[in-house]
């Protein structure tokens, strides 16, 4: 089937779970109700976005992925975390459950699919860093890392959508150039899927849709997707017209995929450590928060966040495609977070002044 097939149909049965599950979200306790701390949306909004993604997922996985022992593995931890997610949104799990069972999954990824982070590339200049055993651990790191990264994103209407977005248009880009067709499908479905929430997110047809959220089902959802891609990316080798062996793209060139949600996850952890706080528990930190506080309405601070995000993705890509050396690449990305940390720093400080 052509893209246009996949586009119809993912998008069709992502449609549809959000027409069908809003008025039953209720019923499931899947609403975010608002709150005088965090939550300052209008009503009980429904919690459904990430079922929504996923069961356009699956439908997609299921037509247009062979079955292997890769693919089912992805879609029984994918189920397993949506699963947990739906427990979460519906009845508030404690951060220390989710940590074990997210462990767990990433456990079953390495064991069901052999997939893990192997080695770290080039970074510094002086051959391919391998991790040997460690990997595993790395893997599972990586796997709550990018959950939690993109759950922290998750506080206007769009951002987690958009800057998930481009990660998977970025990766199946580059999955496109090096003639991966898997890992270029499954980029494809997810992002298709995307489209519907976002629509419904952002209340572009407030006729069809009425407006939900993501919640942690989503978070999760795409969290994990995003390192099941990363790694596929940076370990799975496909050969060439040439009759060489690549792959689509390296470690270093993986970190300005995920760029923005990476960087401000990590600012805001290390601040809240330094404070003596909770690296888990929530406050106003972020940089869409910090926007808004500067007097950014919702969607100048969407704009600027996601223009930021997509223009990290391009900076990854166009260094990737020129041959630019991985331990370049590397050492301009933690110029980049300083750059970046340093920004945000000044702009709490002109907040507060």
């Amino acid at each position: 089937m052509s893209f246009a097939g996949i586009f119809l149909l993912v998008s069709f049965i992502s449609a549809l779970s959000i027409l069908l599950l809003t008025p039953l979200a209720e019923k499931l306790g899947l609403v975010d109700i608002p709150n005088d701390q965090r939550k300052f949306h209008d009503g009980r909004i429904p919690l459904i976005g990430g079922v929504s993604i996923y069961a356009g997922l699956v439908m997609g996985i299921s037509l247009f992925i062979a079955p292997d022992n890769s693919s089912l593995t992805y879609l029984a931890c994918s189920s397993l975390l949506v699963a947990l997610g739906i427990a979460d949104d519906s009845k508030d799990l404690s951060a220390g459950f989710r940590l074990l069972f997210q462990s767990l999954v990433a456990g079953l990824m390495c064991y069901g699919s052999g997939m893990h982070i192997q080695f770290l590339g080039d970074i510094l200049g002086f051959g391919n860093v391998d991790l040997g055993g460690y990997g595993y651990l790395l893997t599972v790191m990586a796997v709550i890392a990018a959950i939690n990264a993109f759950n922290m994103i998750d506080g206007i209407d769009g951002l987690l959508g958009i800057s998930s977005l481009v990660t998977f248009v970025s990766m199946g880009f580059l999955f496109y150039l090096n003639n991966d067709d898997t890992g270029m499908i499954l980029a494809v479905i997810i992002s298709v899927a995307l489209i519907p929430y976002l629509v419904a997110n952002l209340g572009l047809s407030s006729v069809v849709f009425k407006k939900i959220f993501m919640g942690d089902t989503g978070s999760m959802l795409i969290g994990f997707t995003v390192v099941w891609l990363l790694i596929q990316g940076t370990h799975a080798e496909v050969r060439q017209p040439d009759g060489l062996l690549k792959t689509a793209f390296s470690p270093s060139a993986a970190l300005w995929l995920i760029a923005f949600p990476l960087m401000d996850m990590v600012r805001v952890i290390v601040v809240r450590v330094l404070h003596g706080k909770s690296p888990l528990k929530a406050d106003r930190t972020h940089l869409h928060h910090l926007f808004q506080q500067q007097g950014d309405s919702k969607f100048i601070a969407l704009l600027k966040i996601c223009t930021l995000s997509a223009f990290l993705a391009v900076v990854g890509i166009a260094m990737h495609v020129s041959g630019v050396r991985e331990a370049i690449i590397f050492l301009l990305f933690l110029l980049g977070f300083v750059l970046f940390a340093y920004r945000v720093s000044r702009l709490k400080k002109e907040i507060v002044q």
